[in-house]
């Protein structure tokens, strides 16, 4: 910020560029533009230089003369009239002509000057005069004009002053009222920037010594509040905007609301902000006999994003005309050599344009801009007002803007709700609308409509909520119109719950300091009172503000409906019964005995109204103290008082509403000062306090600590609390909810595969050189599922899959699809496993077998399931098919010919290829396979396939199935009933006392039962041994027995007999051989095809 002189302007721009930082200019005006500087001064040459210019061009002025005097600013170091040059180039680029430029000394006599302003004879007739900071400072130059007999009518004095006016312009003529003469006709540009309606809340809380100190003051007050704009849009919204090489035209982008009026930063980085223009008029009723032609105004529809322009007052338009900057004929009669024809055109044209210039003016007189009038600037045309449905809104009847999610258990509310209450946009902002109908036109007394101008233009204050107006539509509704305040009322804050939070009390002390702020200042005003004040027309903005709303409105309701010109559409009361217990009831019986005619004009006095207000402010203590209604709830219902009518108050429900609490009992556990109590029994007594009675009670007892902004962060902070369990609790749901759809996107899909798709990775398809597909289908199901219910069935298969799914999950494989009975497993994919993918296989077929053999079908006691199973071992491909409903499927020859292997297997048995045979003869000869043969396969022609019998390796066989079946154990005792509490038996506790764990169990098991099957076939074998030398024995003496011819002749039939009969083998294929013959087709598949070898 800075700098402080004029020496070290361009050390500190130089630097700052050099090291890339920002600099605030906001001392004085330099005639410089420099790269990463934002200069804010309003008196600098650069917006000096952008008025003139602006105030030139709304006057049509082209070429202007100039009387400087550098000297006269000698004594202000921040004048910028010091740096005309500056001036003067603006000018030039603007198309604005300097053709006189008198330098005048300080102190120069009217004698002197007099003779010097000759020059602007032949060459100007708008003087811009630049003499001093004060209006005196001009008086020996209007003498010289007089002097020489110029008339301000037809030499037009522009004063110019760019120094800052705070407390108002200081006109000569009231100590020297003949001096009123001279100044008649100038006009006066002044630096009008820094109000004092603007910065009174500034300057009230800092004192400064002088005028200087506090423009310096507010100028960095503005400049730091552009910093941290930029700062906070750059950090939040656009990071890009740290370009430190043109701040100025990242920052010239922005919309800068600004603490006292908006900031307008052109792309050179000069703060641009608009003087007003006045004219000295001695005609005038006014005590300083200025008339305000209007202010220079800002806005960004330009290249350089902050441009100035200036518009004459549209109703001074009628009675002020601008003087001309050329003489009618030219500076030396050059225009006036026209001929008569020319003359007679004129006139006709000027007829034209008179009458053409009479009707603008009349229509701007009118109305303004946006066709509105402006005699009665609260009339809202109905056009402008867009509606927003309320049923989609979340709130009570002041509902908060930032609430959008309809709450299905209000639906019903709101939509009767939204017959007199609406949500609205006028003029891109958001507005609150209550809606009456109207049985007759409405015509408003000159009373009526002065409040309602004050309402609209007058009343403004920060504790004031913006009236809006009234409107009118074609179907004889009227519209009340108030600004919505971001956050709702302070009746949601204090009893809605989900928008409750813990105020402190130092936070409801700030609440009732704003209410009776503004009550403070509605009394004082033209108003007189509030006569409406509930907590529902708190309203609180988006920076946790109280805003009184709904002031005045009353006052008609009551007058429209005494005389039967409004009602509701639903046909409730005007006054809603729910604000009834706000009011005092001595008003309330006023308002029911009015007739709405003339006589009632002076029965509310201005003292009884602020009495009553007093009132309500008691109502509103007691309910934001104690957060305790002051009477029950009241719900309003339709009275039945024919089509076009309504109650002004329910009656029933006002009884209860008028009986208020006295004496005051405070709940337990609140504590309040004994004035507090005191002040509110006086609310509802006789001798009510004023406003600034309870205003300095409630200071005193409800004294906050900390600033406000404090508190409103504690609230900012239990509210944000408040969000960030709900927030918890959903989380928490919503991550249930995706585990649930993993583990279900884990059952479709492989874990890697599902992984890559929720990641958006793309899964293309791929060629696995080596998997083994096994199929597996039940023998005679489809004559089973005939004589079975529906729901047998799927009992049936879903007990059965349970089981298998268990299997495949132990054993690593991947289950690919379920079609009916069909079930198919792969194992080697998606993920590559060498050839551990035939000995998966294995296992998984074996454990299925084996799990079917103690699988009783549930609806058929002691029948069991048969299984066919056939796996082959080869290359396939694989990928995901479908988008919407994903699946992963594998395709290929080796696909096609494992369902072979189990449609042409055999009831209870486990068929595989030669490809799966020789790899488990190559890598895990645990496994006992025996030969089926050869069998034809269609399309394959004739081929060479296997069993799988069975797992020599009983120990690991034997812990794998263990574990299966202590896995269906625990999940049919966890879907059944609660886990059993019983202590662990002794073969369960390890030597050191610890439980063991379930593999150590289960491989202890397999050992016993092992030992048990050694000690078994110990015995048959000893038993077969005796059996067979007893046959021997038998055999040997039979042979004795026969003699020789008859046992050669039994022998030779003996061995014709089993020469000619099949064998066993051939019994079981139903198949025949021929000798030699190549079975097979090498041309299809051939790690598929064999042949048999001659015998």
């Amino acid at each position: 910020m800075g700098p402080t002189c004029f020496n070290n302007f361009m050390r500190f721009a130089n630097l700052t560029s050099e090291i890339k930082a920002l600099q605030f200019n906001i001392l004085t005006g330099y005639p410089y533009d420099h790269p990463s500087m934002i200069d804010m001064v309003t008196r600098s040459p650069q917006n000096l230089a952008e008025n003139l210019v602006a105030v030139l061009k709304g006057f049509e002025w082209a070429q202007v003369g100039v009387a400087l005097c550098k000297e006269c600013y000698s004594d202000d170091d921040l004048s910028s009239e010091k740096y005309f040059e500056t001036v003067e180039n603006v000018f030039d680029q603007s198309h604005v002509a300097v053709k006189e430029i008198l330098k005048l000394e300080k102190g120069a006599r009217r004698e002197n000057i007099s003779e010097q302003i000759e020059v602007f004879e032949a060459s100007a007739r708008v003087i811009l005069l630049m003499l001093g900071d004060n209006l005196n400072d001009y008086v020996e130059y209007l003498e010289a004009m007089a002097l020489r007999n110029w008339t301000n009518e037809e030499y037009t004095p522009v004063l110019v002053l760019s120094k800052n006016v705070l407390n108002g312009l200081d006109v000569p003529w009231k100590s020297d009222p003949s001096l009123l003469r001279l100044f008649d006709k100038t006009i006066i540009i002044y630096n009008n920037v820094y109000t004092r309606t603007k910065t009174s809340q500034f300057t009230t809380k800092y004192s400064f010594s002088t005028n200087e100190e506090t423009v310096i003051s507010l100028q960095m007050y503005e400049a730091y509040y552009v910093l941290a704009h930029y700062l906070n849009t750059a950090i939040t919204s656009d990071f890009s905007l740290f370009n430190y090489t043109q701040p100025e035209k990242a920052i010239a982008s922005m919309n800068i609301s600004g603490p006292f009026e908006s900031i307008y930063i052109n792309t050179a980085g000069q703060r641009l902000a608009g003087y007003d223009v006045a004219v000295v008029d001695k005609n005038q009723t006014s005590f300083d006999y200025i008339l305000h032609l209007g202010t220079v105004l800002t806005d960004k529809n330009c290249a350089q994003l902050a441009c100035l322009h200036f518009e004459l007052n549209s109703t001074l338009s009628s009675f002020y005309e601008a003087p001309k900057d050329v003489p009618l004929c030219g500076f030396h009669g050059e225009i006036c050599d026209q001929t008569g024809v020319i003359y007679a055109i004129l006139v006709v044209l000027g007829v034209v344009a008179l009458f053409v210039i009479a009707y603008i003016a009349f229509r701007k007189v009118i109305t303004n801009s946006k066709g509105r009038s402006i005699s009665n600037p609260w009339l809202i045309p109905f056009t402008e007002i867009h509606f927003i449905d309320l049923t989609n809104t979340d709130g009570s009847q002041h509902m908060s803007i930032q609430s959008l999610q309809r709450n299905a258990d209000e639906k019903a509310r709101l939509q009767s709700l939204a017959r007199t209450k609406q949500i609205a946009t006028v003029d891109q902002s958001y507005m609150l609308v209550d809606k009456f109908v109207m049985r007759d036109k409405i015509r408003f007394d000159r009373y009526d409509a002065n409040m309602l101008y004050q309402m609209k233009s007058h009343l403004q204050h920060d504790n004031l909520n913006g009236f809006g107006g009234l409107s009118f539509d074609k179907a004889s509704h009227i519209f009340i119109i108030w600004s919505q305040c971001f956050r709702g009322s302070l009746h949601d804050h204090i009893f809605t719950k989900e928008r409750q939070r813990g105020t402190s009390n130092n936070f409801e002390g700030a609440f009732l300091r704003d209410i009776l702020k503004g009550l403070e200042y509605l009394h004082a005003s033209a108003l007189n009172y509030h006569g409406n004040l509930t907590l529902h027309n708190c309203l609180l903005d988006s920076h946790w503000i109280v805003k009184l709303s709904g002031f005045g409105v009353n006052r008609l309701l009551v007058k429209w409906k005494s005389s039967g010109q409004i009602f509701t559409e639903d046909h409730t009361p005007v006054i809603k019964s729910e604000e009834l217990h706000y009011f005092d009831p001595a008003i309330k019986k006023i308002w029911k005995n009015m007739t709405g005619t003339k006589a009632d004009n002076g029965l509310i006095t201005p003292v009884f109204g602020r009495k009553c207000d007093m009132y309500s402010f008691g109502v509103i203590l007691h309910e934001v103290i104690f957060k305790k209604k002051f009477v029950e709830n009241f719900i309003d219902s339709p009275k039945d008082l024919g089509e076009d009518d309504s109650v002004l108050i329910d009656d029933e429900n006002d009884v209860q509403a008028s009986k208020f609490p006295l004496p005051i009992v405070i709940p337990e556990g609140i504590e309040v000062h004994n004035d507090l109590v005191k002040m509110l029994e006086n609310c509802f007594g006789a001798n009510r306090p004023d406003v600034p009675l309870a205003r300095k009670i409630t200071d005193t007892v409800l004294k906050m600590s900390g600033s406000l902004v404090d508190l409103m962060i504690k609230n900012l902070t239990a509210y944000t609390q408040g969000l960030s369990e709900t927030v918890a609790i959903r989380t928490a749901e919503l991550t249930a909810e995706t585990e649930k759809n993993d583990q279900l996107l884990m059952e479709l899909l492989p874990p890697s595969i599902a992984t890559d798709l929720k990641l958006g990775i793309r899964v293309d398809a791929k060629t696995y050189k080596q998997a083994t597909i096994l199929y597996s289908d039940i023998v005679g199901f489809t004559s089973l599922c005939s004589e079975s219910e529906p729901i047998e069935v799927v009992t049936l298969l879903q007990g059965m899959y349970q089981r298998f799914d268990l299997i495949i999950s132990q054993q690593g494989g991947y289950k690919m699809e379920t079609i009916g009975d069909a079930y198919c497993v792969a194992a080697g994919l998606p993920k590559e496993n060498g050839h551990l993918h035939v000995e998966i296989i294995c296992m998984i077929a074996l454990l299925q077998r084996e799990s079917l053999h103690n699988f009783e079908i549930p609806h058929r006691p002691g029948q069991y399931l048969n299984c066919r199973w056939g796996f082959n071992t080869g290359e396939v491909f694989s990928g995901v098919i479908g988008q919407r409903a994903p699946r992963y499927a594998c395709f290929g020859e080796a696909v096609a010919l494992a369902s072979k292997m189990e449609s042409n297997g055999k009831e209870d048995r486990i068929q595989m290829t030669l490809a799966s045979q020789q790899l488990l003869d190559d890598f895990f000869p645990r496994f006992i396979v025996s030969s089926r043969g050869g069998i034809t396969i269609d399309g394959y022609g004739h081929l060479l396939t296997y069993w799988l019998e069975g797992d020599d390796d009983k120990t690991q066989y034997q812990v794998a199935r263990e574990e299966i079946k202590d896995r269906f154990e625990k999940l049919n005792k966890n879907g059944d009933s609660s886990p059993s509490t019983s202590a662990p038996n002794s073969a369960e506790i390890s030597s050191d006392g610890r439980p063991k764990d379930k593999m150590t169990l289960a491989k202890e098991k397999v050992l016993a039962e092992r030992k048990r099957e050694e000690e078994r076939m110990l015995q048959e074998q000893t038993i077969h041994e005796a059996l067979g030398d007893a046959e021997e024995q038998v055999e040997l003496a039979q042979v004795l027995v026969d003699d020789d011819e008859d046992h050669g002749k039994n022998g030779l039939d003996d061995l014709r007999s089993t020469l000619s009969s099949p064998t066993l083998e051939d019994e079981d294929d139903g198949e025949e051989e021929e000798v030699g013959k190549p079975i097979g087709n090498d041309a299809r598949i051939n790690s598929q095809a064999s042949t048999i070898p001659e015998t």
